[in-house]
């Protein structure tokens, strides 16, 4: 079996990119032809909420974009009292796959 290699980039790196403005805003305007072409398959997100006394609630998108040749699954946890323990109010993850394995 091959090796499997995964790559994981914080917030450091992403800043490190130093991407401008319009790269942002060309990525996203990119995003949404591909959609608008029938490109990418994005499905209805799933939502739970653990307990409501907890006062938050997880998020799980799910996607592919045909143009970008990717998959990706994105989970974002949205706790408004997180300040209460220092933290942000939302934290998230992307995962991005090769849609072909």
């Amino acid at each position: 079996m091959k090796p499997i290699y995964i790559d994981y980039l914080n917030a450091l790196d992403i800043e490190a990119l130093a991407m401008t403005d319009a790269e942002i805003i060309g990525a996203v305007e990119a995003g949404l032809v591909a959609q608008g072409k029938g490109q990418t398959v994005i499905e209805p997100r799933v939502h739970l909420e653990p307990d409501p006394s907890f006062h938050g609630h997880f998020n799980v998108l799910r996607g592919y974009v045909a143009p970008l040749d990717a998959a990706g699954v994105k989970i974002v946890g949205d706790y408004v009292d997180n300040y209460l323990h220092g933290l942000p109010s939302e934290f998230g993850i992307l995962n991005l796959f090769d849609p072909r394995t």
